[in-house]
């Protein structure tokens, strides 16, 4: 009990990591809004990829685009599919609050399926981490709730937070984006694209 209290999402998708592989392989969930998306980068942008788990399906519809690709993983189940199915992409397996995103500048980041597993403070320093991160007029795509609430991981069973709408806006405001549009996929899933201005 004491061990499950003090497990994080990091931890949490490291001991799940196979039977999320199993499920996330298959799933379309945040593929066809990433498609879309990839429609509005430069030819050949650059783009960081924010947990990017076995990579399937967002990596792949990122390299299918053309896009040059980096990606950040804190499970090292997760991110050692991930370099077998892309071994040309550059991943490192580190906690994205930690990482240095490889110290470089980006056209574009994305992050599916992460902002909201982080803490209150976590999301809110992420913002203005990726604004860091990005080059002017860069663009960042996340998938977050647009209700303010908590629910349990359906991978490992932890409480997720979504900010909601507002405070998301106001965040993004804060951190030199402006909020492009909000759309939902087939499965009732946020997403909110942004650049940075």
């Amino acid at each position: 009990m004491w061990r499950y209290q003090l497990m994080d999402s990091v931890e949490g998708y490291e001991i799940h990591a196979k039977a999320f592989l199993q499920g996330r392989d298959v799933s379309k969930i945040g593929s066809r809004i990433v498609e879309q998306w990839t429609r509005t980068l430069p030819q050949g942008a650059t783009v960081i990829e924010l947990a990017c788990g076995g990579g399937f399906p967002i990596t792949r519809v990122l390299q299918e685009a053309g896009l040059r690709v980096w990606a950040v993983d804190s499970s090292p189940t997760l991110l050692g599919e991930f370099r077998k199915r892309f071994p040309m992409i550059p991943a490192r397996c580190e906690r994205v609050q930690d990482s240095d995103f490889f110290a470089q500048k980006y056209h574009a980041a994305v992050a599916i399926g992460l902002l909201f597993l982080l803490s209150d403070a976590d999301q809110e320093s992420m913002m203005m981490r990726v604004a860091q991160a990005l080059l002017p007029n860069g663009r960042f795509l996340f998938m977050a709730p647009i209700q303010a609430g908590t629910w349990k991981d359906l991978n490992t069973g932890l409480e997720c937070t979504s900010l909601g709408y507002e405070r998301y806006t106001q965040l993004m405001g804060s951190a030199g984006f402006r909020l492009l549009s909000t759309c939902m996929d087939k499965g009732d899933n946020n997403y909110y694209e942004a650049e940075l201005i």
